[in-house]
């Protein structure tokens, strides 16, 4: 049986139904799902394939045919709008009613690792707590942070840190960092990731009038390659992101948190045009 709620893509879940019904049911086809459902065959292949997302008038039917009750519609309902959500604040808004939807002893943990995954700033001050004694001093270790965040803000990413086991409070009243790391759903990480990734790019952006010259390395390269290529160039970066963390476990001396990004993304479409 397949599962809705251990989805945070709706087009996966569906693209899976299928794979399932079509080995269950010989007569199962993309026609028969446009027969019961009113959607169009072509379209319904490009919503499995990502290319098109369906509407949301098009969800009370669709879930009538996935046969799922009335909280698992909830839930697919939920789950179309929240990836089909453009700003940041409604993709907040309906990964929550989500955790809301799962089950309960689950979700307060999802939650907190949405929260740690989400900011940068819990990603630094959990890295910043490896370089220096702290014991309770907010607005010291807020000031550390560059930008500086507010005591509050330290605050919180301190007590999100005890919560998720990766910091521990020692009798002396120094936190320090466990062994620990959360891991979580690839998606839920994947979308907590997102948002973390788009605040670090800028960052990045700002470093560069921010940060001396001496103290930071910005560079770019444009280049003209195939999807070939482009794959080894992603084997190779993971590489040298593995190579890069093995330097840093080895040196044992940290005096600062760094962020390093890698980054690398499509200036045209030619493909897509068909060009290519």
């Amino acid at each position: 049986m397949i599962d809705i709620f251990e989805y945070l893509e709706y087009q996966d879940f569906l693209r899976d139904h299928y794979k399932n019904s079509k080995n269950n049911q010989r007569f199962f086809s993309f026609r028969y799902i446009a027969l019961k459902t009113g959607l169009d065959a072509s379209f319904y292949v490009k919503v499995l394939n990502k290319q098109k997302h369906i509407s949301e008038s098009a969800i009370p039917a669709l879930a009538s045919f996935l046969k799922l009750n009335k909280r698992e519609s909830e839930y697919f309902s939920a789950l179309v709008r929240f990836n089909k959500a453009k700003r940041p604040e409604q993709e907040r808004l309906y990964f929550e009613k989500l955790l809301a939807l799962r089950n309960p002893v689950s979700k307060t943990l999802d939650k907190d690792k949405y929260d740690y995954f989400s900011s940068w700033r819990n990603v630094a001050v959990w890295e910043e707590l490896k370089v220096i004694a702290f014991k309770g001093n907010y607005s010291d270790l807020a000031a550390r942070l560059v930008p500086s965040i507010s005591p509050a803000q330290a605050k919180s990413a301190v007590r999100l840190l005890e919560k998720l086991n990766m910091i521990v409070h020692e009798k002396d009243g120094t936190y320090r960092v466990t062994d620990e790391f959360i891991s979580s759903d690839g998606v839920t990480r994947a979308m907590a990731v997102r948002a973390f990734q788009k605040e670090l790019s800028l960052l990045a952006a700002d470093a560069i009038e921010r940060i001396p010259k001496e103290q930071r390395d910005i560079s770019t390269l444009t280049l003209s390659t195939s999807a070939a290529c482009l794959e080894a160039i992603r084997d190779r970066l993971t590489e040298v992101r593995h190579e890069l963390m093995e330097m840093v476990k080895k040196d044992g001396a940290a005096e600062e948190v760094y962020q390093l990004n890698f980054q690398i993304f499509p200036l045209t479409c030619n493909r897509k045009r068909g060009d290519r």
